[in-house]
């Protein structure tokens, strides 16, 4: 039996107005999220992968309420949160929260390591007593792999690595349900990238907590994801199984990521295609697929119509021609 969804995303839309060039500027929208849909059980871990500007960010503070959203559905635990009021919204908080892409540039260099980890108590938990709260704190200090001797040095005297052990103490130290991870290894040297992994694994398996994992590369996504959604342009590519992805990527724009990604299997590095063109800018998408421009199998059908997200095969893509892909 399979894990009910803990949060269930619906036709999601992100737009920003932007002002475009010339002396009489029009108005023109960047679309950065565009009908985005998915669910991430309970206890599982979502990798969310895509290149720089496709939207991964921007989707994560969207799903915490960050940014608002401009249309659709985010759902945790049937609570649907884009229309919640901000007071409703703030004991929702708690069971929500992030790890941030820059461990020191998250982290206030005026304050110290106990401080930094006790904000988020003091904001969601203002009755909780002090005793406590710092009893809190140093037992989430110690989940991450901090000394308590730690507790009063701040952020500068510590590395990158264990500057990003402080940001994920400062998120579970409320003891979230969801913690979505944005980009939370790319900043880091590769030994200490798997340190940090393997460390959001055991926290993982010691609390059950339920992951959104963001990279840029699917390389990192392989060792800590237990399904894979492929992001471009601000719309879902595909969304499978780990390891059915790396077996047999479907969409074209999966292949362009796995080509970056060395591959020992050499059937598998023969069908990943080159690509024809860079990212379009988001102010003026293609017509159809949006990744119709950068496609070796782009066609007509590819030029008129957008390509919907449907099941194949116990997966789902949106391309024309996953099909053939799937043959």
């Amino acid at each position: 039996m399979s894990e009910p969804a803990l949060l269930e995303v619906r036709a999601l839309d992100v737009h920003f107005p932007v002002r475009g060039p010339g002396l009489l500027p029009s108005r023109l929208t960047l679309r950065a999220i565009d009908q985005v849909s998915f669910d991430v059980r309970a206890g599982e871990v979502l990798g969310v992968v895509g290149e720089s500007g496709c939207g991964k960010s921007t989707l994560s503070r969207a799903l915490l309420k960050l940014i608002p959203a401009t249309a659709g559905s985010v759902r945790l635990r049937g609570v649907e949160l884009t229309t919640l009021p901000k007071a409703a919204m703030r004991p929702l908080r708690r069971s929500m929260q992030m790890i941030f892409q820059d461990p020191l540039a998250s982290l206030d260099p005026r304050m110290t390591v106990g401080e930094i980890i006790a904000e988020p108590l003091k904001a969601l938990l203002p009755g909780m007593e002090r005793a406590e709260r710092e009893q809190r704190v140093l037992r989430t200090m110690q989940h991450v792999g901090l000394l308590p001797a730690q507790i009063n040095r701040y952020p500068h005297e510590f590395s990158g690595g264990q500057a990003q052990r402080i940001g994920i103490a400062r998120a579970l130290v409320v003891q979230p349900q969801l913690v979505v991870c944005d980009e939370p290894v790319s900043a880091l040297d590769v030994s200490i990238k798997s340190q940090i992994i393997n460390l959001l694994l055991d926290l993982r398996a010691e609390h059950g907590l339920t992951y959104i994992f963001v990279a840029h590369d699917l390389a990192t996504v392989r060792h800590i994801a237990d399904r894979v959604m492929v992001l471009y342009l601000g719309r879902v590519m595909e969304i499978t199984d780990r390891d059915a992805l790396y077996a047999r990527p479907l969409h074209p724009y999966t292949r362009l990521l796995l080509s970056a990604v060395p591959i020992p299997d050499p059937a598998l590095a023969r069908r990943v295609g080159p690509t024809r063109e860079e990212l379009p800018s988001p102010l003026a998408l293609p017509s159809g697929c949006a990744f119709r421009t950068r496609c070796p199998l782009a066609d007509a059908r590819c030029v008129a119509e957008r390509p919907v997200l449907r099941e194949i095969d116990g997966r789902y893509v949106a391309c024309h021609h996953a099909e053939a892909a799937a043959a």
